[in-house]
């Protein structure tokens, strides 16, 4: 080392912060193993007073899971169509209602610590007061029981059942929020929903718990938890001390590195050993990280003096957190049926796959100067108008979906040369709105994304198309933004839908080619459709079903066709609730 190197090696170390002196040090293997000591002290101290202080609101919790779990193993077996059959005392004899009540007497055999069960209706009528609203259906108490109520007999209930009041406004399984106190007991009451097969809902199933089994559920935690403290204590000394000795060899191995490093004492002909202890993942990264940094000091060395290599600062600025709203064009894709479709497939033969599909939709997206936000799996999330904004942003969102389309077909049928079987029938959502873009994330992490309602919106957009057999949907929104653009587009609007999730009523609209590309056939089912939509909206049905069952084949056979024919015919069909659609099977097809 040359005289300036020791110079300076010398001036880093002679530093005010090396005249400090400590009365002692502590070594970092006692160390360890008081601070473990210590922190598994402290945690068993703390978590035991909370434990002993909220251990009853744990074992209630521990309760409303059984309550959960007890009722919906029964419920699965009672028939809420069975029971709706039961509304007066005279269908105690029925078969229905003795084979509701040996189920209910059955679970109140085998189900620990419960002492009724039950279910109710509200009652027929105005109720008498607020505490007789609900009505017996079938009660699953002994028939020669003093608490035995008949069908139609009134609850009475307090304003603790809170449970009980609030499942006929929610919908699902409610538990009391605290114990009630009857002149029965005091329980713990979990309710859960029977709904009909139309959906309807007007029948409860009720167990009641008593609190004794809270209290004896209580203890078993308390005892449970002190149990593995002790058992944690007893394993975790000795482990701390064995520990602290194995890292500290490491560490102190580090230490002499860093001063070498410190001191520019670098040999490249002779690179130290690597260190012990690498099961650790901080002194595996920390050893990793000091041969980078000996390697690039040699290398500096080799250009830069070594004066000049000790004044190097690295700086660094933070990426600031921010946003902005602006109104942004919107598109989601997703394949239908992937993991169908790829199940048999190895792994290498999905990721080749995907890899030729997602170039065609990054591809699409450059060339309308979109933004790829990110991928989901098989779907994707794109939008247009930032960071620059782009003229026409919803003309750019439309091309691209119709390039990915075409694109995909062509993809598809290079595939059907090369033999194989796979075929990707992918689904586009299309929005236009506004929502925030910019800079979303951590401190250490960042991502350029969108967020909104018109992000979800966008993503039930996209999901329905399964429901409507299309493959590329748009929002009344987007429509609007392509202003005089729409023309160059063959358009057509397919429902005005209730999307789940989606307060207000959805414009649906079919892109299904550029007009240049349409065959005249396509034109006049555009004129044809429109005017059917045009005369069921002014009450002129049977124009409508005319105009629709002239249609040559090919579209009168469209799904959303057939679904809009079917509502003329049947104007109480219920379009929110769409059957499941055979042949499109996909993750998010169950519920669009």
């Amino acid at each position: 080392m040359t005289e300036d190197g020791r110079q300076g090696a010398q001036a880093i170390t002679d530093t005010p912060h090396r005249r400090l002196r400590w009365p002692f040090r502590w070594r970092i293997a006692p160390t360890l193993a008081l601070i473990f000591t210590g922190t598994v002290t402290v945690a068993t101290v703390i978590n035991g007073i909370v434990v002993t202080t909220s251990s009853l609101g744990v074992a209630q919790q521990a309760t409303a899971m059984r309550l959960r779990e007890a009722t919906r193993t029964l419920a699965a077996e009672l028939d809420a169509d069975d029971l709706a059959t039961l509304r007066d005392p005279s269908k105690q004899s029925d078969p229905i209602y003795l084979r509701s009540h040996a189920q209910l007497a059955q679970a109140l055999d085998h189900i620990e610590g419960v002492r009724f069960i039950y279910t109710l209706r509200k009652v027929s009528g105005k109720p008498k007061d607020a505490f007789s609203r609900y009505a017996f259906v079938v009660d699953g108490t002994p028939y020669g029981s003093k608490d035995f109520e008949k069908i139609g007999a009134v609850m009475t209930t307090s304003p603790s059942t809170d449970a009980l009041h609030r499942i006929w406004q929610t919908g699902r399984f409610e538990v009391d929020r605290s114990f009630v106190t009857d002149q029965w007991g005091t329980w713990l009451s979990g309710y859960y929903p029977l709904f009909r097969r139309d959906g309807s809902f007007e029948t409860v199933l009720g167990i009641d718990i008593s609190a004794q089994s809270v209290v004896d559920e209580r203890e078993r935690i308390l005892r449970t938890l002190s149990q593995g403290y002790l058992l944690s204590l007893l394993v975790l000394l000795p482990a701390a001390a064995i520990f602290g000795r194995r890292i500290s060899g490491p560490l102190r191995r580090i230490n002499d590195r860093l001063l070498a490093i410190s001191r520019l004492e670098l040999n490249p002909a002779k690179p130290p050993p690597p260190l012990k202890c690498q099961w650790v993942h901080e002194i595996h990264e920390i050893s990793n990280s000091l041969t980078r940094v000996e390697s690039a000091l040699v290398d500096f060395n080799r250009y830069v003096p070594a004066s000049l290599v000790r004044k190097l600062v690295v700086q660094e600025s933070a990426i600031p957190l921010n946003g902005e709203v602006r109104d942004l064009a919107i598109m989601f894709t997703d394949i239908i049926g992937f993991t169908g479709l790829t199940e048999k497939l190895s792994p290498e033969a999905i990721l080749h796959a995907l890899n030729e599909y997602f170039t065609i939709i990054h591809d699409s997206a450059e060339h309308t100067h979109g933004i790829l936000d990110k991928y989901m799996g098989d779907a994707a999330l794109l939008f247009w108008g930032a960071p620059d904004a782009i003229e026409q942003p919803a003309r750019a969102a439309v091309e691209a979906a119709l390039l990915c389309y075409q694109g995909i077909e062509a993809l598809n049928e290079r595939w059907n040369q090369q033999g194989s079987s796979l075929r990707f029938s992918t689904c586009f959502g299309l929005d236009y709105g506004s929502v925030v873009v910019g800079n979303i994330g951590s401190t250490t992490r960042v991502n350029y994304t969108i967020v909104g309602d018109r992000v979800n919106l966008c993503n039930r957009v996209e999901t329905v198309n399964r429901r409507y057999g299309t493959h590329i949907l748009a929002t009344r929104c987007l429509i609007t933004a392509l202003g005089a653009a729409a023309e160059d587009y063959l358009i057509i609007k397919i429902d005005d839908a209730r999307l789940r999730g989606i307060s207000e009523t959805v414009e649906l609209f079919e892109i299904r080619c550029r007009r240049s590309e349409a065959s005249p056939a396509d034109l006049r089912f555009e004129a044809s459709f429109a005017a059917a939509f045009e005369a069921a909206a002014e009450g002129r049905i049977a124009a409508a079903i005319s105009s629709i069952e002239a249609l040559p084949e090919p579209y009168r056979s469209l799904r959303y066709v057939q679904m809009a024919l079917h509502r003329l015919h049947d104007p109480h069909v219920d379009p929110n609730h769409p059957e499941v659609l055979a042949g499109f099977s996909s993750r998010r097809d169950a519920n669009p």
